[in-house]
């Protein structure tokens, strides 16, 4: 679980983003790229914005990029994420969210971490994770864009900020 923060930077030197030493580079790049695709998606400029994230354990890899982008997009437009998700999937400039690998093992995290649903990018080779799902007790939702991915974690529709 990594702790976000979204904040106003008043000087318009933007975006200012931060991550702690457990955010290798792999997820580094990915969240500054969410951090691109959210603000864009909103209809926020960066040059106002500064993030911050928190991970407890080392973090390497894009996999984690979709939900970077979601909760990125949620901090500005004032909406709450649902607290039975977990997410898997990159996203890229085009807001789409990509495959990733080994999601029967971060299934197996979203259980550990008692969640209910898991956001996976939808795939062609995905077909087995509804079964694998159900027999954990996981609702496996497919998505393709950050707006459907937002749709999913918030239950509200990805719009420009007020």
């Amino acid at each position: 679980m990594a702790q976000l923060s979204v904040g106003y930077k008043a000087d318009g030197r933007g975006p200012e983003i931060l991550g702690d030493s457990n955010l290798m580079l792999g997820s580094a790049l990915s969240f500054q790229t969410a951090v691109a695709v959210a603000t864009k998606a909103v209809g926020y400029d960066p040059r106002y914005l500064t993030v911050r994230i928190l991970v407890p354990t080392r973090l390497d890899g894009p996999s984690a990029g979709g939900i970077f982008a979601v909760g990125i997009a949620a901090a500005l437009l004032g909406d709450s994420i649902r607290p039975d998700i977990c997410m898997s999937g990159t996203i890229e400039s085009d807001e789409e969210i990509q495959a990733v690998g080994r999601l029967v093992d971060k299934m197996n995290g979203c259980r550990e971490l008692r969640k209910t649903t898991m956001i996976v990018p939808d795939a062609l080779d995905n077909s087995h994770l509804s079964f694998t799902g159900a027999e954990r007790s996981i609702q496996v939702i497919e998505v393709h864009t950050l707006a459907e991915a937002y749709s999913a974690a918030t239950g509200q529709a990805l719009r420009p900020v007020p």
